[in-house]
């Protein structure tokens, strides 16, 4: 195959931008880190947004506010956030987010049957859905009072709050309460 001078000079600076970049690479940790740290790393390095979760609280509410109180939605945008886990997931119907879901244009729609709470680090205290399979690793590897960063999607918001998807978890702590 020939290319033009042109065209060999863009692949050269193509693949040295991504040898910069690292792109394909897998990337060194940072030594020193804390686990939040390293949690959000790795969130965002699957294409979660970290948010506040207090300010992301306060946020949608607003936004909501803004419009009489009815409900946003919001496209299924991922975000994580640091939260301690309230209580466990429990089994409960479950219907206003696969409209939610469904009018973001997510195909298939994910099993969502249970939904738990957590609290931010001011004390605020929301509900969130969680998806089956997070549901079962969350009841199985996280004990409640443990803080972790959940991976979810932001489905639409409504008076209380961001209306979340969450469908992992990265805890913070080993095994047992942390203290915060």
């Amino acid at each position: 195959m020939r290319f033009t001078p042109k065209t060999f000079l863009l692949i050269v600076l193509a693949t040295v931008v991504a040898g910069l970049s690292g792109c394909g690479k897998a990337q060194p940790t940072v030594a020193g880190l804390s686990p939040s740290e390293k949690a959000e790393d790795a969130a965002r390095a699957n294409g979660f947004t970290p948010v506040d979760l207090d300010a992301f609280i306060e946020q949608e509410r607003a936004a909501v506010q803004e419009l009489d109180g009815k409900k946003v939605i919001r496209m299924a945008v991922p975000v994580s956030f640091e939260a301690r886990l309230k209580r466990h997931p429990e089994q409960k119907e479950l219907s206003y987010i696969y409209t939610a879901l469904g009018m973001s244009g997510i195909s298939p729609l994910p099993e969502v049957e249970h939904r738990m709470f957590v609290e931010s680090a001011e004390g605020q205290i929301i509900p969130v859905y969680v998806e089956k399979q997070a549901a079962a690793k969350i009841t199985k590897e996280l004990p409640e009072e443990t803080s972790a960063r959940f991976l979810g999607y932001h489905a639409y918001s409504y008076d209380k709050g961001p209306a979340i998807l969450v469908v992992d978890c990265i805890p913070l702590t080993g095994a047992g309460k942390d203290e915060r």
